[in-house]
């Protein structure tokens, strides 16, 4: 144990490494000043220390918030939902939370390919087996301390029982430990059957394994759970609390499955994944590539009757339209399945007599800031500034006209209002909806209370399509080999969200919300179109 665990100070002091001069590197790529700034920045104790300061908030907040925001949401829903049918909150506290846990159970693996496993066991030479189990006790110890912390008092205020209140950090150990030994054994065994490489012809993975297999549990238990009140006529709370503790009981077998793993396969395993890693990785480059040559070979058969930018970037999207298209219709399936999944609620509310006091109508009205949330999520923005520079920028930026001030103030506007297109349908999903809840439960005291919502969401439609773009055009983070290289641009995307998770829980009617979004989007814009005409040629680069 005490060489696990010094694995473990070694492992977490070479993350703080990687991140302390990440953020060093960030900062001398801030646009505009970072040139100015020396390598020496690197060995100055003073900004390392910063540097350090901030890297342990940043591993704090990805080892806790994840935790924090699911118990809340557990919490809230659970009360919510139990308002409306014969399930007790406890009930459903549990359910739900051995159905989120059981379908992120195997999204994380201490064998992925990441930095540390490259430069500590594949390049320095450390014990394979210490680094996977050093990791293996962090992520325990973080799931322990959150479940204790934030899952123990959330669950005794569900009124759930103390002494099953007391085992969710064991069964949050056990969504851990028991997929991780499962995994051991399926690579194991095809090792010894002599299955090295996948169909593909990549070498076999041990990491998500079972990913199908716990997707479709995961669903079936949804759907029973869906359907549970309709068919159970009383709270089966001893039913979901005996899986509850079989759950919990797994941990045991999920220990010795690891135990049994032959010590030789732990370097086997990490070399495999960073192998898989290099070779998807190329591969993606290569097609990247070649699809890019594909797309300048064929420009002329595209017929428009644009000149210009605007002919270039018609381009873009014809030869692009499978993969925009596609995204925008998953984006309208998905955002169907959740109005669906709300309207179920607002039936229950409807039949109990409760709609002019309905939970929708409320969050509708006074905390709108899920609307800034929502679409802030499903906003494509990111991934259509990654296509543009992945099959067009990165090429045509050796050409001196293509970096002028008005040429890049022209495709700003131009792709800012290609990405508002590709995102508006399902924004006035939404805001339509949220128009027809709230005038089937009663309307609002207010007249303004449908524009304000119908404003709100096609501001924050706008904003979000010019923040992409701006932060696209400013900063431009992505590296020749199409990569997100910029620190800066992680930590902007970062704070953004927080900020706008935060307005969940304030309470401010929507007519408000939706002027003050306006003033901040027309502002925005104006200075980002001045911002990439002033410093865009600069700034605006192959990295």
């Amino acid at each position: 144990m005490r060489r696990i665990l010094n694995a473990l100070r070694i492992t977490t002091s070479l993350r703080n490494t990687i991140n302390i001069n990440g953020i060093l590197h960030g900062i001398r790529c801030l646009p505009f000043f970072g040139k100015y700034i020396s390598e020496r920045i690197y060995g100055i104790r003073v900004f390392k220390i910063l540097a350090m300061i901030v890297s342990v908030h940043v591993e704090i907040f990805k080892a806790f918030a994840g935790k924090l925001c699911l118990f809340l949401f557990l919490f809230f829903a659970s009360g919510a939902i139990s308002s409306y049918n014969e399930l007790s909150q406890k009930t459903l506290f549990i359910y739900g939370f051995l159905v989120l846990s059981l379908g992120t159970s195997f999204t994380f693996s201490v064998f992925e390919a990441s930095q540390e496993s490259e430069y500590g066991v594949l390049m320095l030479g450390m014990d394979a087996k210490e680094f996977v189990l050093g990791r293996l006790i962090y992520k325990c110890a973080s799931i322990v301390v959150g479940n204790i912390v934030f899952g123990i008092p959330a669950a005794l205020l569900a009124g759930v029982n103390w002494y099953l209140a007391l085992l969710l950090p064991v069964v949050g150990v056990a969504f851990r430990v028991t997929p991780l030994g499962l995994e051991m054994l399926i690579y194991s065994a095809k090792l010894s059957m002599g299955r090295r490489l996948s169909r593909k012809g990549l070498p076999v993975s041990i990491v998500g394994s079972m990913d199908l297999n716990v997707g479709i549990i995961s669903l079936i238990l949804v759907i029973g759970g869906a359907v549970t009140p309709f068919v159970v006529k009383r709270d089966p709370f001893l039913i979901i609390a005996l899986i509850y503790v079989a759950v919990a009981l797994t941990t045991i077998p999920g220990i010795f499955l690891i135990r049994r793993f032959p010590y030789g396969l732990y370097r086997t395993a990490i070399s495999d994944e960073q192998t898989r890693k290099y070779i998807i990785k190329k591969k993606e480059y290569k097609q990247t590539h070649g699809y890019q040559r594909a797309e300048i070979n064929s420009n002329a058969e595209v017929k428009t009757r644009s000149k210009g930018f605007k002919y270039l970037n018609d381009i873009f999207e014809k030869r692009h339209g499978k993969v925009l298209w596609g995204r925008l219709i998953g984006a309208v399936i998905g955002t169907a399945a959740s109005i669906s999944l709300a309207s179920i609620f607002l039936y229950f509310e409807l039949k109990h007599g409760t709609g002019s006091e309905s939970v929708l109508r409320f969050v509708f009205s006074y905390h709108s800031g899920l609307f800034t949330v929502i679409l802030l999520m499903i906003n494509s923005g990111a991934s259509i500034s990654h296509a543009m520079f992945s099959s067009c920028d990165s090429a045509m930026l050796v050409y001196g006209f293509y970096r002028t001030p008005a040429a890049l103030r022209n495709m700003f506007r131009l792709r800012m209002g290609t990405v508002i297109k590709y995102n508006l349908a399902p924004a006035l999903m939404m805001g339509v909806y949220s128009i027809v809840v709230t005038a089937i439960t009663g309307g609002e005291a207010y007249p303004m209370q449908y524009i304000s919502t119908l404003l709100l969401v096609l501001v924050n439609l706008v904003f979000f399509s010019a923040r992409h773009m701006a932060i696209y055009y400013l900063i431009q983070p992505y590296s020749s080999d199409f990569m997100i290289k910029s620190k800066l641009y992680v930590a902007l995307s970062s704070v953004i969200f927080v900020v706008c998770f935060i307005l969940i829980f304030i309470h401010v009617p929507v007519w408000i919300l939706a002027g003050v979004w306006s003033i901040i989007t027309i502002g925005y814009i104006v200075i980002a179109g001045i911002l990439i005409y002033r410093f865009g040629p600069r700034t605006f680069r192959v990295k």
